[in-house]
């Protein structure tokens, strides 16, 4: 549930700024930043179904030139885009072929991840993101939109993440188990091998000690390369 994320952090010691921030309760700004993508004509609503879509799921019909009133709207990636990010682990990293246009507002009106999450962070100001390495691609998808919006885009860093045996990210969705909260030292310890940080900590090491042993110790030229 929404309200274990916090309590899951608090209890490894990973402590945030301010309150928490719903995304679905800022649909208004986020409505603000999808009509300045449409002055700019880099929007237009796509009625095709998801069968019909090309192979990186982009519209590769003429959406584009028929003006639909109802539908998804997609976002027209421009053609002077940087093809390459410099990301904080991975390092310089060429852009994968993205798609010509992908969705940033669904056909039920909800405002798509790629949106919401991109502009969030510039809202949030945030100078520095780390995240799983499955949403590399979505980086960027959102730093296309930061740089049409005429914005800096953050530092963005990509982790590797786990996996089970059939090669399923572990998550809620694929049925992993949650995180075990009575054990956060453990956990914080296991995080640290798995990035192949130093992990030379007592057995009693409390949280605060292997937060502040990781941060001491901390080296990204360590971590090796997703599927590695």
């Amino acid at each position: 549930s929404f309200e274990s994320i916090p309590s899951c952090l608090q209890a490894h010691g990973l402590i945030w700024d301010g309150g928490v921030i719903r995304q679905s309760l800022r649909r208004s700004t986020h409505d603000q930043y999808l009509k300045e993508l449409e002055h700019q004509g880099l929007t237009f609503t796509c009625v095709c179904t998801r069968t019909s879509l090309g192979s990186l799921g982009q519209c590769e019909a003429d959406c584009s030139s028929r003006r639909h009133r109802t539908g998804s709207v997609r976002f027209k990636v421009p053609d002077d885009l940087p093809n390459t990010l410099d990301d904080l682990i991975l390092g310089s990293r060429v852009t994968p072929r993205l798609p010509a246009n992908f969705v940033i507002r669904r056909r039920d009106g909800l405002i798509a991840y790629q949106l919401a999450t991109a502009v969030d962070d510039l809202d949030e100001l945030y100078t520095h993101v780390i995240r799983g390495a499955d949403l590399l691609e979505s980086g960027y998808r959102q730093m296309a939109i930061q740089s049409a919006l005429g914005r800096q885009s953050p530092r963005y860093g990509h982790i590797p993440i786990l996996y089970d045996q059939q090669g399923n990210k572990l998550s809620k969705q694929t049925g992993a188990a949650p995180v075990d909260i009575q054990t956060p030292d453990q956990n914080l310890k296991f995080a640290l091998r798995f990035l192949n940080q130093s992990t030379a900590l007592s057995d009693t090491s409390s949280v605060r000690d292997i937060l502040e042993h990781a941060i001491d110790h901390w080296n990204p030229k360590a971590i090796a390369p997703p599927g590695v």
